[in-house]
């Protein structure tokens, strides 16, 4: 028995770039559901290549990392896609998470995850992460001034009547 079922909700094309070029794919996406009462068990995007097995991205809490873990998986076959969902100016909205459905930059009009990125504005996967990686803030800058030192005879003297300050 099966334990693991992919429940296919989307199916369309989208395009993949090659060294010879951008072609089109056929992509699936939808839930994953495990066990004898399939129980929900994350998404998946899956991208059926003529020449290959399907090759497929799952994540257990969104459609979009899926989407991120299809892109890893492909980048060692020398295949990139082009979509829209992998850029950082890609958004969700609250009513649309996990449908595939979004917001991208500078368009108003929804626009399909899976959507190629328009080539008047198309930019570079790697400059759009980097961008948004230099926007973040990571860590916690702290600046500690030095505690006042005591010398070690008058420690213990202040210590027995209850005024020590740490070392």
């Amino acid at each position: 028995m099966e334990w693991r079922h992919y429940e296919v909700r989307q199916s369309d094309d989208c395009e993949i770039q090659a060294q010879d070029g951008t072609s089109v794919v056929r992509y699936l996406m939808g839930i994953v559901e495990t066990g004898k009462q399939r129980v929900f068990a994350g998404h998946f995007v899956r991208l059926l290549l003529t020449d290959r097995d399907p090759i497929t991205g799952e994540d257990e809490h969104s459609l979009r990392a899926a989407l991120w873990r299809l892109a890893r998986n492909i980048k060692p076959l020398g295949l990139t896609l082009n979509c829209v969902g992998l850029c950082g100016e890609f958004s969700e909205s609250g009513l649309s998470v996990d449908t595939g459905w979004g917001y991208w930059g500078p368009h108003s009009e929804p626009m399909h995850m899976m959507d190629p990125v328009p080539a008047d504005e198309g930019r570079n996967l790697d400059d759009s992460i980097r961008e948004a990686v230099d926007g973040m803030r990571i860590g916690i800058n702290i600046t500690l001034e030095p505690a006042p030192r005591q010398s070690a005879r008058e420690a213990p003297r202040k210590a027995a009547r209850g005024r020590a300050a740490p070392p």
